[in-house]
């Protein structure tokens, strides 16, 4: 059995939040409708809701030299 632990808090209101994890930290701007994230890991994500139930999301790493 594995423990997980996830916590959301509000930066401002339906615009800012941070989620906490057992696995890092996610940073998301925006709504539910279009969102931007970063992460912990220095990913980065777009996620955008469509009508009729798609969604399209894109996700990218961070350049590593």
């Amino acid at each position: 059995m594995s423990f997980h632990y996830h916590k959301r808090i509000t930066l401002i209101p339906k615009l800012l939040h941070l989620n906490i994890g057992t696995h890092g930290w996610t940073l998301t701007l925006g709504g539910r409708r279009a969102h931007l994230t970063r992460d912990s890991h220095g990913r980065r994500g777009a996620a955008v809701r469509l009508p009729g139930g798609f969604t399209w999301r894109r996700h990218s790493r961070r350049n590593r030299h």
